[in-house]
């Protein structure tokens, strides 16, 4: 049986959850232009590299309406891991593949464990109980 720090739902609760709600805080308290500095600290990247994603996208001033087409183009875990959402089209119901390329989670792993949690499709109450199932 795996401990709850040596799964993967562990590192969901404790890396992917703070971070999403400091991201969503940051973007609904923000009001106008977001310095690129405030941005790189959010998303734990560089201003050099907001910059870059910046002018990639045609992006002249970062602002609520745009600030997440520069979380998408970003290098950190957490902008990793919204971009493989995005591309997955942020869906409801999860695919196995789906989880398996978001999180980055061996295919064979989330099948396996899958079965043996009769999950056909993961959702948002059923992706805890695949993660806890999963080491790190």
């Amino acid at each position: 049986m795996l401990k709850s720090a040596d799964s993967y739902l562990h590192t969901y609760i404790s890396r992917i959850v703070p971070k999403l709600r400091e991201i969503d805080l940051y973007v609904k308290e923000s009001s106008g232009v977001m310095s690129y500095e405030s941005v790189a600290r959010v998303l734990d990247i560089s201003a050099e590299e907001v910059r870059r994603i910046a002018g990639e996208n045609n992006i002249s001033r970062i602002t609520r309406g745009n600030f997440f087409r520069v979380m998408a183009g970003g290098s950190s875990f957490i902008c990793g891991l919204y971009h493989r959402e995005v591309e997955c089209g942020s869906p409801y119901v999860y695919t196995r593949s789906d989880v398996s390329y978001i999180y980055q989670i061996d295919p064979e792993t989330v099948n396996r464990i899958c079965d043996e949690l009769d999950i056909c499709e993961v959702t948002a109450y059923s992706l805890p109980d695949l993660l806890a199932k999963i080491a790190v």
